[in-house]
Formats: C-alpha cells, structure tokens, sequence
C-alpha cells in the first residue's frame, strides 16, 4: 500500500466540515476590514527566501524543499508566505501610490523540511496578511485587532494573549547586537546553531529552540530604542490594554525570520488541554523587505497563521462551533427514472436544500439506516405512487411526524424543513 508522506495529513470528514467553517470566518473578518486575496506560486525562485527570510535563520538553512528544474534553476516550495507576495507587488507594480495602503490576504499550504508534531507538519496550510503603504501605530494595532477579531469569531479570544516587542533598528541595532553577542560568548555550552549564529546573527539565538530559555538576563532591547520607537511602542502596548486584550511585553521576541523590523508579536492560546501556551499567529514589521529585493521603500506589516494548530485546538478543546454538516432530506428511491432525479434535483436547486439519496441500497431498512448514518432531518420515500400522484411524505428524524408535501411546491417544503431544523 502506497501512503502519504511523513509530515503530510488527509483531510475529510469533521475536521474538513470545520476547515471549512474557519475558511468562511476568515474571508468574513478580513473582507469586513478590506483585505482582498492574493494567490502566489506554489514553488519561486530559492533566492528569494534566502535574500528575505535570511541564511542564517532555520527556514533557509535546514528547512527548505530545494530543488533545480529542467532548466538547472534552483527552485524552491514556498516556505513561508510573505516573500512571495512581496514578490508579487514588485513584480506587478502594486506599489504605485494609487494602490497604497494596499491590503491582502492569503489561504495556502508551505512546505518546510522538519521535524512532524502536533500541530507542525511537513506539508501545512497558513492563513497571512500583508499590508503595505501604512507607517504608524494604527496599522500596527489594526493588523493585531484583525487577528483577534479571528480568534474571537473561533471563541478563542477569551484565552488568548498578545506577546509583544519592538525590534531595535539602524545604529541601535548595531549597539545591540554588539552587547548581545558578548553576552551570548560568556556561555560555555550552547548549541552548534547558536554557536554559528553568535557571529553570523546574534538575534537568532534568542529564538533557538534548544538554548532559548537559557538567556533570561540577556541585554533589553528596550535599553537601546530610540525615543521615537519607545514612544510608539508604549502608545501600541496602551492601545492594546486599553481594548481590554491581555498583553505581555516579551523582551526576547525577535521572531524566527530576519525581514522584522519595529514591532513584533505573537498570539499564544492557553490550552485547556495540555496546559501549556501555544503559539496560533505571529507577525510584526518588516519595513526594510520591499526594497531590499528590488522595490521602492515601501512600509510594511503583517501575520501568519498556522492553520493545522488551529485546528487541532477546534477539535481537541471541543470549541462548539455553529457547524451544519447534517442533510435536510434523505431520499429513500424505491423506483428510480428521471422523474426521481428531477425531483431530488429540484429540492437541491429550488428549494436550497441538502439532499442525498440511496445509491447503493433500494430497500427502505437500509435507507433509514443511510439516513440515521449521514444525520438527515428528514427522509422522503419515492416510489411509483408517490411519482404518479406527485406527493409524497416527508418524516422528521427527531419527532417522528410525517406531513404530506406537494413535490412541485418547493417553497413550502424548504418552509417545513426550516421549521423542523
């Protein structure tokens, strides 16, 4: 037997029914705040990642799908979404002033070579936002409040909380780093990684995932804002408390990518139950990436959401979710023409109804058990009588009453359905 890749899942059945429902969430908290959807490439050019998401960081060092087509061109399967809309806005010209502050958001799978868990797979899908043109605390609060408006769509908010920092820049990060390096030589048994990333970039280590705890009296970044950023990012901490969100200042925030600048921030989900923080959305500023791969300085911000995360927490933390995958009507055919087909066909498209119907099975013990098995409200049978008199029964699952239906008269029928629901 042929299986599916390590790292890679099937969806279907519930957890597809609530894939779906988180899908039509996004569209309408993102729609509502006028971001429209992008789709970039499946697989771009390996440069590209390796310019943005920088060498030194996991992504482009030990994660990617790396390949060479036909043509010898080193290829990659995107790793991460924000290059490649980046990409897409120099390329396409959606820069011009006209279209700023332009606003976008993506729903597609990333490819990243790791080590499978909960909640981390091989093969994953992300929800992102990108937002361009906008320099100021409002859009570094909005895109933090749209995350929120998700998780509270989901009745995840409520035990959310919003780590934050702001990422040193210019000649302070330069100080920083400096400070930061010879605090991270003063350890005598960290990890190869950190050991590369003391000299190539110190910022990295604070993210290691094996050393990371370790660096709890590290240099502040804080200490070396200017009095600008520490301005701003006071009045954006504020700004969040004041809207009641719980926020946690994170002074060893830095993100595990190298395109952030100023503010960065994390949403972690306290989960009920494994009893630890989980991390659902990330994001932050990344002002300096449009130009550094060939565009104009153009301001920018956004977050990522992992999406096989969320849903493990929708499904283990049993989140009651206003999901419908239950028929309206199951069709028990006792005798099959194109009659029956128009009629169940009309019920589908006429009356806006769920319907399905016996395609295996012609006896009505089995129907019922077809019914019960795929949750019908309701079950109508078909047969010759039913065909020349043009009326048949319909039987609600939950009462047990049966009412006589005109099968031309698909208002009243969806009206009976909607009723009984």
């Amino acid at each position: 037997m042929i299986k599916r890749p390590r790292g890679t899942s099937d969806i279907y059945g519930r957890r597809m029914e609530i894939l779906s429902y988180v899908t039509e969430v996004f569209h309408e908290v993102l729609e509502k705040a006028n971001y429209h959807e992008i789709v970039t490439p499946t697989f771009e050019a390996k440069e590209l990642f390796v310019r943005s998401v920088g060498e030194t960081s996991d992504v482009v060092s030990k994660e990617m799908y790396d390949f060479q087509d036909k043509k010898g061109r080193d290829l990659v399967l995107r790793p991460e979404g924000t290059a490649g809309v980046v990409r897409a806005l120099i390329e396409n010209k959606l820069y011009v002033l006209n279209n700023l502050p332009l606003k976008l958001f993506y729903q597609e799978s990333m490819y990243r070579y790791e080590r499978p868990q909960a909640g981390r797979q091989r093969q994953f899908n992300q929800l992102g936002i990108e937002t361009f043109g906008a320099d100021d605390v409002k859009q570094d609060l909005e895109i933090i409040v749209v995350a929120m408006d998700i998780l509270k769509a989901l009745q995840l908010d409520t035990r959310a909380n919003i780590h934050i920092n702001y990422l040193v820049n210019g000649e302070e990060r330069v100080k920083y780093t400096e400070a930061l390096r010879t605090y991270l030589k003063s350890f005598n048994d960290l990890c190869s990684d950190c050991q590369i990333r003391i000299e190539k970039n110190p910022l990295r280590a604070l993210d290691c995932k094996i050393d990371g705890a370790k660096f709890t009296d590290a240099p502040v970044m804080s200490d070396y804002l200017k009095p600008e950023d520490q301005t701003r990012f006071d009045d954006l901490v504020e700004l969040l408390k004041q809207m009641g969100y719980q926020t946690t200042i994170d002074a060893n925030l830095v993100r595990g990518l190298d395109y952030y600048t100023g503010c960065v921030f994390e949403i972690k989900y306290d989960s009920q139950i494994n009893k630890d923080q989980l991390t659902l959305i990330g994001g932050g500023r990344y002002n300096n990436l449009v130009q550094e791969l060939g565009g104009p300085s153009t301001p920018a911000a956004g977050f990522g959401l992992g999406i096989e995360r969320l849903l493990d927490i929708l499904e283990n933390e049993e989140i009651n979710l206003p999901i419908n995958g239950d028929l309206d009507i199951y069709v028990i055919v006792l005798t099959f023409n194109d009659q029956v087909m128009k009629a169940i066909n009309n019920l589908r498209q006429e009356a806006n109804l769920k319907v399905d119907f016996n395609l295996m099975n012609n006896t009505m013990k089995s129907g019922f058990k077809e019914a019960e098995k795929y949750r019908a409200k309701e079950v109508m049978i078909l047969g010759e009588k039913e065909l020349q008199t043009n009326k048949a029964k319909l039987k609600n699952q939950t009462s047990g009453e049966e009412v006589e239906v005109d099968l031309n008269d698909w208002l009243s029928i969806a009206k009976i359905v909607g009723e009984n629901k």
